[in-house]
């Protein structure tokens, strides 16, 4: 599930409710990844960071890091693209 705010801010986010782990991906308005958590399954701790425009949650060991970038692309057959610092998918 990817999340936007209007604009960069403090964002938490917490698992509570959640029967399944989780990595909770934050990203900034440069739509670069600067944090991933792994989030256990029902945990109310809040995982957070600042200046994130989106978060987008996938499984957990997705393989997602700091540095990784997400890529837009108006291809309909292609939703989201996660970029590691080498530009590579």
């Amino acid at each position: 599930m990817l999340f936007y705010f209007d604009t960069p801010q403090h964002v938490d986010m917490w698992m509570k409710d959640v029967s399944y782990p989780l990595d909770i991906v934050f990203i900034d308005e440069d739509q670069e990844v600067i944090k991933v958590e792994s989030g256990a399954p029902d945990d109310p701790t809040l995982l957070g960071a600042d200046d994130v425009l989106y978060v987008l949650e996938v499984n957990v060991n997705s393989g997602i890091k700091k540095g990784d970038a997400l890529e837009f692309t108006d291809d309909p057959n292609v939703t989201m693209r996660v970029l590691s610092p080498d530009g590579t998918t």
